[in-house]
């Protein structure tokens, strides 16, 4: 007769917690590496809009923003599908695909919404804006569900702020050298 192993309840509750942390653990590195390359497009993105920012009058900004954000939406979303694919989670495109457009398309809303009642009256409030707003987000991000983003966000808000308050007369240029952090920030997630 084989011998039989006997758990108590205490040790298969214990075995089950670990299999959940393992689970929980290995989709939030998937989550990561999804992100990851997101995080990288985003900051040439960023880079772009930035140096037109530093380079073209202001009434170009709204423009150039537009057709790079329409790059940068439709990029990721193509780019979050090739990631679940290779990841094998979730379903492609469908509703994943929906929320994510219907949350930028949120953000986006809030922007032109906050610029257009707030109207600011020095240009770098136009430019700092976004850094602050997504280093928020990003942060929030973070706090609730994947801790790195914390990191990220973080960063991202004082990068903003040091160029605010340290080279406004430069700060697009800046910006766009910061959107360099979100490039190694894409790559840390991506590399786990």
């Amino acid at each position: 007769m084989e011998d039989v192993m006997v758990l108590s309840k205490s040790e298969a509750a214990a075995a089950l917690a670990e299999i959940d942390t393992t689970t929980r653990r290995n989709g939030l590195l998937k989550g990561y590496r999804i992100g990851g390359p997101i995080l990288m497009l985003w900051s040439v993105v960023w880079a772009l809009g930035y140096l037109n920012m530093g380079l073209l009058a202001p009434h170009w900004w709204g423009w150039t923003w537009l057709g790079l954000d329409a790059v940068g939406v439709i990029g990721t979303v193509l780019l979050a599908q090739r990631g679940q694919r290779q990841a094998g989670v979730g379903a492609q495109g469908g509703p994943n695909s929906l929320r994510m457009l219907g949350g930028m398309a949120v953000v986006m809303i809030f922007v032109s919404a906050v610029f257009a009642v707030l109207r600011p009256t020095d240009p770098a409030g136009y430019v700092a804006f976004p850094g602050l707003l997504v280093g928020v987000i990003y942060a929030g991000v973070g706090v609730f569900f994947a801790r790195r983003y914390l990191l990220i966000g973080a960063v991202m808000f004082a990068l903003t702020l040091i160029g605010f308050y340290g080279f406004k007369e430069h700060l697009a240029f800046w910006m766009a050298s910061a959107s360099a952090a979100l490039f190694v920030s894409g790559v840390w997630l991506w590399r786990g």
